[in-house]
C-alpha cells in the first residue's frame, strides 16, 4: 500500500470519538465556562486527541512505521495537554482544586513528581520490550496512550495554569530550569535512538520496509523527531521566559535609576 493510500486513511475508533464527543459536549456544562479563547484551546485540544488516534498517525503507527508512532505519542505527550488544560475555565480548575481531590491533583503537578513522572513514563514505554508489548496487546497500547496524555497534563500543568500561593509556581527563571528537565525524555530516549547502528524495535523490523524504509532509518528518524521536536519545543518556550526574566530585569534597573 502507497503512502498516498495511508495518509488518507482513517479509522473511527467509536471509544475516541465518544470520549471526544462527550469532551466537546460537555465543556459548556463546565463551571466558568463560555465561548472565546479558552474554548477554543479546548476544541483544538480535544480534535488534535482525536487526530493522534483515528488518523494515519495510528494507522501508520501501529502497522508500519516506528517514526509516525513516535509522532503520534509527541502529539499526545506534548501537543493536547497544554491545548486543554488551557482550555479549562478558570471556576472548574478552583472547583477541583478545592474539592475531594484537590490534594492529589496538587501532589501530581508539583514541579519535581511531575517532571519525574513525564520522564520516567516517556522512557519506560520506548524500552524495547514494553513498546513492542503495546504493540501486540491492545489493552496495554490503550494504557500507554493514556499515560502519556496523563503525564503530559501533569508537567504542562505548571506553565499553562498559574495561582497564587500554590506551590506548583515558578519564578521565571524556575520555568526556565523546569522546561529544561522536560527535554531529558527526548535526550535520553531520542538521541539514544538516533546513535544506536541496529534496529532494537522486533516489531518493526519486517513492517516498515513495506512503506521503502529500512528499520534502522525508520528508528533514526523517530529518534531524531523526538529529540528535535522535544527540544525546539521546551527550549522554545523557555526562551520566552527567559526573555521576561531579562525584560522584568532591564525594567528593575530603569526605575532603581529613575529612583
Amino acid at each position: 500500500m502507497s503512502w498516498a493510500v495511508w495518509l488518507t486513511r482513517w479509522e473511527l475508533i467509536p471509544s475516541v470519538l465518544v470520549g471526544c464527543g462527550l469532551a466537546l459536549l460537555g465543556y459548556p456544562l463546565l463551571p466558568g465556562a463560555r465561548a472565546g479563547a479558552r474554548a477554543l484551546a479546548w476544541v483544538a485540544g480535544v480534535l488534535v486527541v482525536c487526530v493522534a488516534l483515528c488518523s494515519a498517525l495510528d494507522l501508520v503507527g501501529d502497522d508500519r512505521l516506528f517514526s509516525v508512532h513516535m509522532a503520534q505519542h509527541l502529539v499526545l505527550a506534548m501537543v493536547a495537554p497544554p491545548l486543554l488544560l488551557r482550555g479549562l475555565p478558570d471556576a472548574t480548575i478552583d472547583g477541583v482544586l478545592r474539592s475531594a481531590a484537590g490534594a492529589v491533583v496538587r501532589a501530581l503537578v508539583s514541579p519535581i513528581p511531575a517532571a519525574s513522572l513525564f520522564f520516567v513514563v516517556l522512557v519506560l514505554w520506548h524500552v524495547p520490550a514494553l513498546f513492542d508489548a503495546a504493540l501486540t496487546h491492545e489493552t496495554l497500547h490503550i494504557a500507554q496512550h493514556l499515560s502519556f496524555l496523563a503525564v503530559g497534563l501533569c508537567f504542562w500543568w505548571a506553565v499553562v495554569v498559574h495561582r497564587p500561593d500554590e506551590r506548583w509556581n515558578l519564578t521565571s527563571l524556575g520555568e526556565v530550569a523546569y522546561l529544561s528537565a522536560g527535554a531529558l525524555p527526548a535526550v535520553v530516549v531520542g538521541l539514544s535512538l538516533a546513535l544506536l547502528r541496529h534496529p532494537v524495535y522486533a516489531y518493526y523490523v519486517q513492517r516498515s520496509p513495506r512503506l521503502g524504509v529500512s528499520p534502522l532509518a525508520d528508528q533514526l528518524l523517530g529518534g531524531l523527531l523526538m529529540f528535535g521536536f522535544d527540544n525546539c519545543l521546551m527550549v522554545g518556550i523557555a526562551a520566552v521566559y527567559f526573555w521576561r526574566l531579562l525584560a522584568a530585569g532591564d525594567d528593575g534597573a530603569v526605575s532603581e535609576a529613575a529612583a
